[in-house]
């Protein structure tokens, strides 16, 4: 818990800031800053992920995300707010539920380890998993996929 505290409170408030200037050109090869509204209350909420690009997509993994509630705002879409590489982006984001559009999340999912390996661990895989364990995995897995607008 104290580690969830840590970041959410000291690291992410000063990766945000970061990664909007021209440092975040280095630190953002990685991590974005993404800046989506609450759909309920329209508050705007920003959060620092790891992100992959595929083209004009960027793939975020939703870690644990049965226990997050953020991504929730993006199941219908949404217009975001992304910062990658220093650089900000305006782009329509959705949720990608695996077990709703398994060939989607696969297909996501497959990117985002293309370009961040270390994540097949904490999916329980290989560090270059073939492809029909990605697919099996991609049912329990939720992405958000942000298209450039």
């Amino acid at each position: 818990m104290a580690s969830f505290w840590l970041t959410n409170r000291v690291a992410n408030p000063v990766l945000r800031r970061a990664l909007r200037t021209p440092v975040g050109r280095r630190l953002g090869r990685g991590l974005a800053v993404l800046r989506y509204t609450g759909r309920r209350t329209g508050t705007p909420h920003e959060l620092v992920c790891q992100y992959a690009r595929d083209g004009d997509t960027v793939w975020v993994l939703v870690g644990a995300a049965d226990r997050k509630t953020w991504w929730r705002n993006l199941r219908d879409g949404a217009d975001v707010d992304l910062w990658l590489a220093g650089e900000h982006v305006r782009a329509r984001a959705v949720a990608v539920e695996g077990a709703v559009a398994p060939e989607e999340a696969a297909a996501g999912l497959t990117a985002y380890l293309a370009a961040v390996p270390a994540a097949a661990r904490t999916l329980g895989l290989a560090r270059h998993p073939p492809p029909d364990e990605v697919a099996r995995a991609a049912t329990r897995a939720t992405l958000v996929r942000a298209t450039r607008i």
